[in-house]
């Protein structure tokens, strides 16, 4: 066994790697003993001065939302007083006196005009501050200047006042609309000290001095409001709190300083300490291991070179396995060859062949003459070299070889080529898989890519017109994500068609789909090459054109599509004619993107089918003074919906055989806080515009199932309550889940539809939504019949529970027998499918009487009852005084 040489200081002392890694060890964990003692008593400042900065962190915040919140009850003194620009010293002090007598710190409230005081309260504390000119005091002026231009509340201060002391202020600027200038200036004083009063900041952190002051220009406390100012000196924690114009500093050091307690330090470092002379204890045991180790690896060493020389020539008789080995003398041409050489060539060992001559004569007829080229080349420079090749066996299976050869000179100097080959046929295989699967993958990306185009050009595309889509109107012109031909400024023309749904009740669909074919077509004529044309609803379009100043251009151009999409077409016997309604807006300072555009071109086609159709209508101020209007109520209903604004008022339904109440209806009031209550059509039509609708909806349908549960479990009989559904809201997902939450009895619940509702261009998505809502043991009833469009077929495919004749056709059944007639038919409908019959306004006894005769089931009117309130609805049905104004025993007056 051979051993490893050793220097003489090894030799001398003794010493191994593992002694001088145990040394190393052992100076490594003194090292960490001294740095995690150091870095201890460092965490423990750091900690100290993060847990101070978390409590002033907390303080700061107190004092910011004490400001805050005094800033946000003046905010709603200004919001309150700003539309009175006129506004009177009893009203200011009336709405002052309610503000100031709320806990908070405002000391008093004063308004300016033209920057000078008017008005203060209280009054006789401040009545030094009337006349008092703002321009006079430049330090205030600006915090006034930025509260005019940000149309905001702005804080300001410490600041003396003219009555002594100082305090904060906050100005707050007085509009009476958005787009008006302002009249004047709120004021009110903030007590500063009440802020910064100790039980505010200190009561909570005993334990820390604390310190406020008013930064300078520089950023160093210039002020101390609070605290002792050596407390800045003292390397304290420190929390910037801004408010408007001014920065302030809250610094917080702990009274005992920042060092840490002697004795708690001692027991640390004892801890610390023993735990590292017990590591080094453990680290001198290992090194006495390890010397004993390497007296074993030593003697293992010699056993494992002789298995390593074993296992090379294991490892290389197992590759030469694979592979066969040849020997040629360059000069004779004699080769000696190995038993798998024999093999790859298909021949046996004792063939008494040459090598060379076996090569030669199994070569492929096509790679013959280039490989015995090749050889001649290696042969004459003697370079190492590789090369891949065929080989055709006798049973004419080819297979791919490569060889590796390279020279050398044996002791006697004749030069040797020395070589290996292999088979590689299957690696050929291989590779030739991977190109046809290659091929096969690209060709499928390809088809790929076709699909993905086509399936991109549906998504972007009306499949009906081949049109651009809405989609692909929105990525274009909103998004930014299509490139288009068309370049801004852009106008838009918004185009419906007049009585096209007239074509799909009579002719059915198809005639209605070659109809918008027939459009399409029509305004693809018109439309110049650059122009976006899309189809954006079912019988909407939108063409997008570039902006070049001439509206009546763009004039032209609609009245050009009128009169296109005026004429007739053919479609088999019948001759198919519409007209169009058109919307024109463009790009101006006020609507500046196309989002804009579209939806003043929207308004703009609205107005023009309220005007009688057939017709263009320009986007002008108007229209645009409708819009903000409409807007503002949008806004308003946004409000009034988070401030529970809305309140349902119920009107009874009587049975005409009984007289007992059969039902309610509910219906919605908005208890506007300046208008007062207002009826739906104040506010329903924007609210079906904007999308609030659905909300009012589901508000209405909440209080009114709350309330007939209330009314059920007090003794007041109401078999059911119905509840106008918006087509929005009927469609929407939302409403089955709002009904499940509800959990209604059967019958006990019913949905008033609209008669139009049925014919939207919503397809079968209603009878499937009616469906879901009759499942929940909801019932329907169809709202207005008579004055919509509604279809015995119609009637059939929502199965309704009730019908409600609209009160247009009962007010006139006093007066003849043709509207008499009318309503009797209507009711013989309802006998004949099985669905109730409800008489909307009812206003007389004589109403009710021919009513109860024509075999109506239920009456809804003024004569009985207008809608009421919880409370009225309540007294209404325990009075129940109508039972005595109706003579169930008389019969109705003639007729003229």
């Amino acid at each position: 066994m051979v051993e490893p040489a050793k220097t003489p200081a090894a030799r001398r002392w003794g010493i191994i790697p593992s002694d001088i890694l145990a040394l190393a060890a052992t100076a490594l964990v003194l090292a960490s003993m001294y740095f995690t003692n150091r870095e201890m008593d460092s965490n423990f400042t750091r900690n100290l001065r993060l847990q101070t900065a978390e409590k002033i962190a907390l303080s700061s915040a107190r004092v910011t939302a004490g400001i805050r919140e005094n800033l946000k009850l003046v905010e709603g003194v200004g919001l309150a007083i700003s539309l009175e620009p006129e506004i009177s010293s009893p009203r200011f002090e009336r709405v002052a006196r309610k503000a100031l007598d709320q806990d908070s710190a405002l000391q008093n409230l004063a308004i300016a005009r033209d920057m000078t005081i008017e008005m203060v309260f209280p009054f006789s504390e401040n009545r030094a501050a009337i006349g008092l000119d703002y321009a006079d005091r430049p330090d205030q002026m600006a915090a006034i200047n930025k509260a005019l231009l940000t149309r905001k509340p702005v804080v300001d201060g410490p600041i003396p006042l003219v009555q002594g002391g100082s305090a904060l202020v906050v100005y707050y600027p007085l509009y009476d609309g958005s787009e008006n200038d302002a009249w004047g200036i709120l004021t009110s004083l903030v007590d500063l000290d009440r802020l910064l009063s100790g039980e505010t900041i200190e009561a909570a952190h005993p334990a820390l001095a604390i310190a406020i002051s008013k930064d300078g220009d520089d950023g160093r406390p210039e002020q101390v409001l609070f605290g002792d100012e050596t407390i800045f000196a003292g390397d304290p924690v420190t929390q910037s709190v801004q408010l408007a114009n001014t920065e302030w500093t809250v610094a917080a050091m702990p009274r005992g300083g920042w060092k840490e307690p002697l004795g708690e330090r001692l027991s640390r470092h004892l801890l610390i300490d023993s735990i590292g002379i017990l590591i080094i204890a453990f680290v001198f045991g290992i090194a006495k291991l390890m010397r004993e180790r390497n007296r074993n690896i030593t003697a293992l060493r010699a056993r494992e070179a002789e298995l390593q020389h074993l296992s090379q020539r294991m490892q290389f008789a197992l590759e030469a396995s694979r592979i066969g080995v040849w020997d040629m003398d360059a000069e004779t041409g004699e080769a000696i060859w190995d038993e798998r050489m024999y093999a790859l060539y298909g021949e046996r060992a004792d063939c008494d062949r040459n090598g060379v001559e076996i090569w030669s004569r199994r070569l492929h007829p096509e790679d013959r003459q280039l490989e015995f080229e090749r050889l001649e080349h290696f042969l004459a420079a003697e370079q190492n070299f590789r090369s891949d090749f065929r080989i055709v066996l006798d049973d004419g299976t080819v297979r791919h070889l490569q060889v590796f050869g390279g020279f050398y000179r044996d002791v006697g100097g004749r030069t040797h080529v020395v070589g290996v080959n292999w088979d590689i046929t299957d690696d050929i295989r291989l590779h030739e898989d991977i190109k046809r699967a290659n091929a096969e993958a690209l060709e499928k990306n390809r088809e790929l890519e076709r699909a993905q185009a086509v399936l991109r050009h549906n998504a972007l595309h009306d499949g009906l017109t081949e049109l651009a889509n809405r989609s692909y109107l929105e990525a274009a012109f909103v998004k930014g994500d299509e490139k288009v031909a068309v370049e801004p400024p852009f106008a838009v023309l918004h185009i419906d068609l007049d009585r096209f749904k007239e074509i799909n009740d009579t002719l059915g669909h198809s005639a209605g789909d070659a109809m918008l074919r027939h459009a399409a077509g029509m305004l693809r004529s018109i439309s110049a090459p650059k122009d976006f044309l899309a189809r954006v609803g079912g019988d909407e379009f939108t063409l997008v054109t570039h902006w070049n100043g001439d509206g009546e251009r763009l004039s032209r151009l609609a009245q050009d599509i009128i009169r296109a999409l005026g004429k007739p077409l053919q479609y088999g016997e019948h001759q198919v004619r519409v007209s169009a309604s058109v919307g024109i807006a463009w790009m101006d300072d006020e609507a500046n993107a196309l989002r804009d555009v579209l939806v003043n071109a929207g308004i703009a086609l609205y107005e023009a089918k309220r005007m009688g159709r057939n017709q263009a209508v320009v986007f002008d101020t108007a229209l645009r003074n409708i819009a903000i209007t409409n807007k503002k109520v949008a806004d308003e209903l946004l409000v009034a919906l988070e401030d529970d604004q809305f309140q349902v008022f119920y009107q009874p339904q009587i049975s005409a055989h009984t007289l007992e109440i059969e039902g309610v209806e509910a219906l919605v009031r908005w208890r506007h806080p300046e208008r007062g209550m207002l009826a739906p059509n104040h506010f329903i039509g924007t609210a079906e515009t904007t999308g609030s609708i659905a909300r009012i909806d589901a508000v209405v349908l909440k209080k009114a199932a709350a309330q007939h549960r209330i009314w059920c479990d007090n003794g007041i009989a109401v078999p059911h309550i119905s509840v106008n559904i918006s087509a929005q809201r009927l469609v929407d997902p939302g409403l089955l889940e709002s009904i499940r939450e509800i959990a209604p009895k059967p019958g006990a619940l019913c949905l008033e539809l609209l008669e139009s509702i049925s014919f939207d261009d919503q397809g079968t998505s209603l009878e499937t939504s009616v469906a879901a809502i009759k499942a929940l043991g909801v019932d329907v009833e169809i709202d207005d019949f008579g004055t919509g469009y509604a279809s015995i077929l119609s009637l059939l495919a929502l199965e309704p529970k009730r019908l409600k004749i609209d009160r247009q056709l009962i007010f006139p059944i006093t007066t003849g027998q043709s509207q008499r007639r009318l309503v009797a038919s209507i009711v013989e409908i309802g006998r004949a499918l099985g669905i109730e019959v409800i008489a909307e306004g009812v206003e007389t006894l004589e109403h009710a009487h021919i009513l109860r005769d024509l075999g109506v089931d239920a009456f809804q009117g003024f004569f009985f009852a207008p809608p009421l309130d919880n409370e009225a609805f309540v007294r209404f049905a325990r009075e129940r005084k109508w039972v005595e104004q109706f003579d169930i025993n008389a019969g109705p007056p003639e007729a003229d």
